[in-house]
């Protein structure tokens, strides 16, 4: 008898198909994540961080006095 026949023997009849789709999601896995990061630019240092015009009281963890409520 041959190894081949051996090896066919032993295995189940569906583990071909399912190491197949395995495979191939490893592969769409693989390359989704490699398009995601393309995109990035790790080199460039970070930007600034964006200032709001304004009072940040409700949301500001700094101890600092709140705002007056406005006179109408």
């Amino acid at each position: 008898m041959d190894d081949s026949e051996v090896f066919y023997e032993v295995l189940p009849s569906g583990w071909w198909t399912l190491a197949v789709v395995v495979f191939g999601f490893v592969v769409f896995l693989a390359l989704l994540i490699m398009l995601l990061v393309s995109g990035s630019k790790f080199h460039d240092p970070p930007g600034s961080v964006p200032t709001t015009p304004g009072s940040c009281y409700p949301f500001c963890t700094a101890t600092s006095a709140a705002p007056e409520p406005l006179q109408p």
